[in-house]
């Protein structure tokens, strides 16, 4: 009777009556599989059926139940409305009653969870007095919350308050607050930077300052780097005197550094005192030149300024120390000018001037010069040889184009030092980005090689040109080349023109890289270190495939990616996935809009898939940790497959509520499998924060386009580009019509008996 008549339109007291009666005869378990066919919000019934069983002081159960609520509901589906404030009234209680039910940290995270969704979490700490479980405790969950939703600056303002408030000494009495401690205290600082980096790029200086601050309050030692960017922050906003704090805040940490000298340097002048600011310049300059002649002893190590170039007059190579600039004539008329008036412009762009340097593209051949060769040996007095004249031209060019400064991978490092080593892979790819210019060496191809020569050209298929191939824009403004380069790469033109280094389209870098091919397998991930500012990934020769291994988990780690992992094919020993030439490309953006256009209107809920694009937005990123992954996931528990055979292996189909009929291809039988579990990994890129569509300007916007601005905007035949921000609505209509495609999946299933029982393990 009670169960035919609850729907969506009856009160909530006939629901309280029909778990009443439920409750009185059998398990609450039970009771919520008996609530399968109500028409009523799952949470609605959780909530029904904990309020009762706390009622009859089944505190045991009402506690299990809750959990069980959290849980199907993903820990974030409840967070609406009412139920907020009953989940916070609900744990309030638990948490102050002087119980032992159960552990009470999953009640404290939810509790935080709630109240945070409302309160400052100065109110939160608040309403916390009287929990019967440690401050300390309660501040660490609240920290940790606030850290998962980005409100990191107010996590550091709720550890300080724990620090003063319980004091160092209280937190030192609990081992495991205090390891959590010493991490958050390190990791903090480090994503605040981060943060304050990008506010100061665009230009948000108060934003940059406040959480510069922040993370100065964290830092115990070695804060220089952090003052001299808020002193760049202060600058920008006028505020010369705070600026000049911080500059000689880092002048008395760390005297022998330049860059101390240069902030202050920067904020006397815009302070209008010339005779201090001039003082600051002569010192700035003196401690350049006391760094490029330090010797290497100890702990000194100086040794990331020992950069090598061919230096063209001579042809040797040597270090551009400050001194060979010293010994120009212009460099003595820029510092008799100081005293006058300085001309800062002018000083950068002769000094930039002098220091450019052009950088050799190519692949590498028998018998290369090495570094070993040309310390000792000029390099245009070099035997002749096929990759010694390559080296002599490639200088020569340079030399007639009015250059002083030339580096080629093969003698400008010192592979024998394992330091000078390390430091090129990672940084090689800024080297490239930071040059005056590129010459690319192509060997078989001539100017009256007919079309398609640059294509199919070997430069287009070693690993470690990839970067060069990616990041240098002078060859992209060129029709002809990027046509082929298209052509070679099968990516399109305007991909081409904004694939730069860093976190950006990391699938479409990665599917690029796996159609290279290397010497040593390690240097398929050695290659992309630069490329992905990799920079503390050691090189380690004879590792094998576990380069790409730690490369993958620092990627995955330092962007929150998940679609890396998103691989077919069969498994080998990294990640238990294929090799990368496995990885398939997105869905187009054209396939993609056809798909969303397409979308059948009566069976399409838009504010369901907006619900869902939100909640989904909220999800913690995937990290690593003593060497596991935790990966965020959509999950579904599936009933009894159905099975087939094709030629290719198996396919299976079965019927789900949330994907309707769904067909699974797999080489794997999975007649016998228990209990199977389809588990989504879920990736943030799906959300397509980023994506932008690239429009053509026309005359309506002209001027909107992006520009390189060192470059003439002329000199390019390509049109300019605008990107147009994606909306909401829209990034919700392209998640479901993602969610419509085919995916790849893991399957789980329960080990029946043995010491694991009743835990998952993958089948498929």
């Amino acid at each position: 009777m009670f169960h035919a008549t609850i729907n969506s339109q009856t009160s909530t007291p006939l629901l309280r009556v029909w778990v009443k009666a439920t409750l009185a005869n059998g398990e609450w378990k039970d009771t919520l599989v008996a609530a399968a066919n109500l028409k009523l919000p799952r949470p609605t019934i959780y909530r029904a059926v904990c309020e009762r069983l706390e009622m009859v002081d089944r505190i045991t159960d009402a506690v299990e139940c809750f959990h069980e609520m959290t849980s199907e509901s993903g820990g974030e589906v409840y967070m609406t409305g009412p139920m907020t404030e009953w989940v916070c009234d609900f744990t309030q209680r638990r948490l102050s009653a002087n119980d032992n039910a159960t552990s009470k940290t999953p009640l404290l995270r939810e509790w935080a969870k709630a109240r945070l969704t409302r309160d400052s979490w100065k109110d939160t700490i608040l309403s916390a007095v009287g929990f019967t479980v440690s401050r300390v405790e309660v501040y660490r969950v609240i920290c940790e919350r606030l850290e998962m939703i980005d409100r990191i600056a107010d996590g550091v303002e709720c550890f300080h308050e724990m620090i003063s408030e319980l004091g160092a000494a209280t937190i030192k009495l609990h081992d495991e607050h205090m390891d959590w401690a010493l991490d958050f205290g390190q990791r903090a600082p480090e994503k605040l930077e981060c943060l304050g980096d990008k506010a100061l790029d665009n230009q948000r200086y108060d934003d940059a300052i406040t959480l510069y601050s922040i993370a100065l309050s964290l830092i115990s030692s070695s804060p220089q780097a952090v003052l001299i960017k808020r002193s760049k922050a202060w600058l920008a906003t006028g505020s010369w005197k705070q600026a000049l704090e911080d500059a000689n805040q880092v002048v008395v940490l760390d005297p022998s550094s330049p860059w101390g000298y240069e902030m202050k340097h920067a904020a006397l002048h815009k302070g209008g005192e010339y005779d201090n600011a001039a003082d600051a310049l002569e010192m700035m300059l003196r401690r350049m030149e006391e760094c490029s002649s330090t010797k290497v002893t100890g702990t000194s190590l100086h040794r990331a300024h020992e950069r090598r170039f061919a230096k063209l007059s001579n042809g040797l190579s040597t270090i551009r120390h400050a001194s060979t600039f010293e010994s120009l004539s212009v460099f003595k008329e820029l510092v008799s000018s100081t005293m006058t008036r300085i001309d800062y412009v002018r000083i950068k762009r002769e000094v930039r001037q002098y220091f450019r340097y052009v950088m050799l593209s190519h692949n590498w051949e028998d018998n290369e010069p090495l570094f070993q060769q040309v310390v000792h040996i000029a390099v245009y007095d070099l035997e002749k040889s096929p990759t010694h004249d390559k080296l002599q031209t490639f200088c020569k060019i340079v030399l007639d184009a009015g250059f002083n400064w030339a580096w080629s991978d093969t003698c400008c490092v010192d592979k024998s030092d394992n330091f000078v080593l390390q430091e090129a892979l990672v940084a090689m790819f800024r080297w490239y980005q930071g040059s005056a210019m590129v010459i690319v060496f192509l060997r078989g191809v001539r100017p009256s090689s007919p079309r398609g020569a640059l294509a199919r050209s070997i430069w287009n298929t070693r690993a470690w040109t990839l970067q060069e191939d990616l990041d240098l824009p002078n060859h992209k403004e060129s029709p002809e080349i990027i046509s082929e380069m298209e052509q070679a790469t099968g990516v399109s033109t305007q991909q081409l023109m904004v694939l730069h280094p860093g976190f950006s389209s990391i699938r479409e870098k990665l599917r690029l890289a796996s159609t290279r091919s290397t010497t040593r397998v390690e240097d398929a991930a050695y290659s992309l270190l630069g490329i992905f500012s990799a920079v503390g990934i050691p090189a380690i020769y004879g590792e094998g495939e576990a380069s790409l291994g730690r490369l993958l988990a620092n990627v995955l780690t330092r962007s929150g990616d998940a679609s890396i992992l998103a691989w077919t094919g069969e498994s080998s020993p990294v990640f238990h996935g294929p090799e990368m030439s496995h990885l398939p490309p997105p869905i187009p953006n054209s396939e993609s809009e056809c798909i969303v256009t397409g979308l059948p209107t009566p069976s399409f809920d838009l504010d369901t898939a907006l619900r869902l694009y939100d909640r989904l937005n909220e999800l913690p990123t995937p990290r690593f940790a003593e060497s596991r992954m935790t990966l965020p996931s959509i999950a579904f528990q599936l009933p009894p497959l159905s099975a087939s055979r094709t030629g290719s292996g198996r396919v299976y189909h079965v019927g789900t509520h949330a994907f309707g009929r769904v067909e699974i291809r797999t080489r794997h039988n999975l007649s016998r499998a228990n209990s199977l579990h389809l588990i989504h990994p879920w990736s943030d890129t799906l959300l397509e924060h980023e994506n932008s569509a690239f429009v053509e300007d026309d005359e309506e916007t002209s001027g909107e386009g992006i520009h390189d601005e060192g470059s003439d905007e002329n000199s390019s035949s390509l049109p300019p580009i605008r990107i147009v921000p994606m909306d909401r609505e829209t990034g919700a209509r392209r998640l479901a019509a993602r969610l419509r495609q085919p995916f790849g999946a893991l399957l789980l299933t329960l080990e029946p008996t043995g010491r694991r029982a009743g835990e998952l393990r993958q089948t498929a």
